[in-house]
């Protein structure tokens, strides 16, 4: 399916442990939820996430303070995440950020729609990978 969840997302967060959950929710789509904690942090950049057509959603269950986001090796922004706030991140972009602070979050992979035509069928929205 993607990189973007259990044990690969952990890796990339620097984590050992994840617990991760995928379902066929919808025909054909696959939805991941990860779940990722880290009480003592060694202060470095996460790793690079595959790159894809897809979005990962964050949601915050600790908060961080002075979060610093990165896009395609940039720094983005740096502000205070609280718990319930969520993040979107575009996998297209190579997000990456300074994990220098105790986090936990659920992160969910969402797939995103794209118009297709093929010579039997009308243009058609179908989940893209």
């Amino acid at each position: 399916m993607t990189e973007a969840y259990g044990q690969r997302l952990g890796e990339a967060l620097r984590v050992e442990n994840t617990a991760a959950i995928v379902t066929r929710a919808l025909c054909k789509a696959d939805i991941a939820v990860t779940e990722v904690r880290c009480d003592n942090p060694l202060a470095e950049m996460s790793g690079s996430i595959q790159q894809e057509n897809a979005f990962l959603v964050a949601l915050q269950l600790r908060d961080f303070p002075k979060w610093e986001y990165w896009e395609d090796g940039r720094r983005r922004s740096v502000c205070d995440l609280r718990v319930g706030e969520s993040c979107l991140h575009d996998l297209e972009r190579d997000p990456t950020v300074l994990l220098d602070k105790p986090y936990h979050a659920l992160f969910f992979i969402c797939r995103v729609w794209r118009w297709t035509r093929s010579p039997t069928r009308p243009m058609r929205r179908e989940f893209a990978i």
